[in-house]
């Protein structure tokens, strides 16, 4: 059930066949079984990062009646709120107690796949087979296709990251992993993810070598990275004047402006200032006003992270969010999953200027991510209380 729901709560990657069929219906029936089967198991109390699941969980189901209330939004487009709900999955695989070895090779199956149908997308860019735009263009200087499902991606890679080094007959694959995945996020010409991407590598790679050696190959990188940003290929020269543009507009950078908007003038009233505004489905009143945002003046929920987050779903998930990042990186894990604290940094370090906090793209592996913390807190209780 857990296989099947990865590729179906990504609508196979959000395939152009799958949107324009009765697939389409299939995978929101599958979701929403999910969704029901956790349920009963989700009004439990307990410690750890329950809570913060909780709060995002309710938030997500109070924002369809905040929907109705200020934007008039019928109540039957509930539908589009399914996937969102998905967070609620944490609780059904704490009761099965689903393994964290599996769930690693479940999204190291899908971070493959990932790979795999990006490249046949980047060869065949003519035609769009996967995502929601109608074409690909130009832009920093290549045919930029930024491919849905980044999620499962992210985590396999970072599971990758965390198992080469271990002697096994696999490491080979992990080794090329790593060396597609670093190419894929090139390509998709995003300059906060490369960077992140490098970064978390070089601090895993390096960890446990000495000082001298450590300031060797950073120098060396940045010797590798200065010289790539001056080779004035079509790429580094798209991402030189991406930075170049986001500097000289300074205080008018869109992302700040609509930041701006969604905090202040957006919400119509006080109770969806508190607990949101509710999923815009683009066939209300509600999701065209958000369409002639976009269109008119740029302003993308998805482009502002945490501030889109609090305008669709209120205060709370980001409460949540708190809780998640301090109790998750302050958290002591064994070596060998090293790779849920990249992850978690990754999504802190991302929540200004990216959905990955609370887009489809997304929830599911962060409730993976969450899961395995949860296992690995009440294993540590358990441990520590039968110590005394």
């Amino acid at each position: 059930m857990i296989f099947l729901l990865v590729i179906l709560s990504l609508n196979f990657f959000f395939a152009k066949f799958v949107s324009t069929s009765v697939l389409k219906n299939v995978c929101y029936a599958y979701m929403l079984g999910a969704i029901m089967l956790s349920v009963p198991r989700s009004f439990k109390l307990g410690t750890g990062f329950m809570l913060p699941v909780q709060l995002i969980s309710i938030s997500v189901l109070l924002s369809v009646f905040l929907a109705q209330i200020s934007w008039k939004q019928d109540i039957t487009y509930f539908s589009s709120t399914i996937p969102y709900l998905l967070w609620i999955v944490f609780f059904y695989l704490l009761h099965i107690r689903f393994p964290i070895a599996k769930l690693e090779k479940i999204v190291f199956f899908y971070g493959w796949l990932y790979i795999i149908l990006f490249m046949y997308q980047y060869t065949h860019s003519s035609v769009v087979y996967f995502g929601f735009r109608e074409e690909f263009a130009e832009d920093r200087g290549v045919i930029r296709i930024l491919f849905p499902g980044a999620g499962v991606f992210l985590l396999a890679y970072y599971i990758a990251l965390n198992k080469v080094m271990d002697k096994s007959k696999y490491r080979w694959l992990f080794a090329l992993f790593i060396l597609c995945g670093i190419t894929v996020t090139v390509l998709q010409v995003t300059k906060q993810s490369i960077a992140i991407l490098l970064l978390i590598t070089l601090f895993h790679l390096l960890r446990t070598v000495s000082l001298g050696k450590k300031i060797l190959v950073m120098l060396l990188a940045g010797a590798l990275i200065y010289g790539t940003l001056h080779s004035n290929n079509p790429i580094s020269r798209g991402i030189i004047e991406s930075q170049r543009d986001n500097v000289q507009q300074g205080n008018q950078n869109i992302r700040i402006l609509a930041s701006e908007y969604f905090v202040n003038d957006f919400s119509p009233n006080l109770l969806s200032r508190i607990f949101g505004n509710g999923y815009p489905n683009l066939k209300s009143n509600y999701g065209k006003f958000i369409t002639i945002l976009e269109d008119n003046y740029g302003y993308f929920l998805t482009d502002v992270g945490v501030v889109g987050m609090y305008a669709m779903f209120g205060v709370l998930p980001i409460v949540a969010y708190l809780i998640i990042f301090y109790k998750g990186l302050r958290m002591r894990i064994p070596p060998e999953y090293q790779y849920l604290k990249y992850y978690l940094f990754n999504l802190l370090a991302t929540c200004l200027t990216s959905d990955s906090i609370f887009s489809i793209s997304f929830i599911l592996t962060n409730v993976f991510v969450l899961y395995s913390l949860q296992v690995l807190y009440e294993e540590k209780q358990t441990t520590s209380l039968m110590k005394v």
